[in-house]
């Protein structure tokens, strides 16, 4: 009986070494990106994605996803220097800071998921004009965690572009009812024509 568990502790050592040998080199950067087109100006999409608050009403980190979550945000909540923090026991604790803000072309962020001490993903959400529309990417890249960072990756991939994808949609909406919203207000304000 001794041999046996003998033999199965030296296999399973044996398999914890594979499964780490294996992981130091499996690829642990990923990138995610995904894109909608948003029938309104850059400018009518910028407010909702500078003002950190304003997330709320379109991406999928909210608390509809987890009741728990605690956000914070920094003295400025929008543009460059302006940084929004969450914890909770679904989305984990992170934080997102502006980097780079422009209402022509989009809006930066550097991420620390996860730490609290290093930047360890990048992302953005730029436009471009598309047809009578704009094209918003959302983009995000970051490396995982050595060992076992390269057996995540393609879970972070369908996970994130999964997320991308519900708060593109998500932004759409928004943005489009605002617009039609704005153009209501436009036109009960119009003088009525003689």
């Amino acid at each position: 009986m001794k041999r046996v568990l003998k033999r199965v502790g030296l296999g399973l050592v044996a398999l914890v070494l594979v499964l780490v040998a294996v992981g130091l080199f499996l690829p642990r950067q990923w990138r995610v990106q995904r894109s909608v087109v948003i029938n309104a100006t850059p400018q009518q999409i910028y407010p909702l994605v500078n003002e950190l608050p304003a997330w709320q009403s379109w991406a999928v980190w909210t608390k509809a996803m987890d009741p728990e979550v605690k956000h914070e945000y920094g003295p400025t909540v929008s543009g460059v220097g302006a940084w929004w923090s969450w914890n909770g026991p679904k989305m984990g604790h992170g934080k997102m800071t502006i980097t780079r803000s422009d209402p022509d072309s989009g809006v930066w962020i550097d991420e620390m998921i996860e730490t609290d001490s290093e930047v360890n993903a990048h992302g953005s959400l730029t436009w471009t004009q598309e047809g009578g529309g704009t094209k918003v990417t959302w983009s995000d890249e970051g490396t995982l965690p050595p060992v076992v960072g390269g057996y995540f990756v393609g879970m972070i991939n369908t996970m994130l572009g999964d997320n991308f994808q519900q708060g593109l949609t998500n932004l759409k909406a928004e943005v489009e009812k605002r617009r039609m919203q704005a153009l209501e207000q436009a036109h009960q304000a119009a003088p009525a024509a003689p």
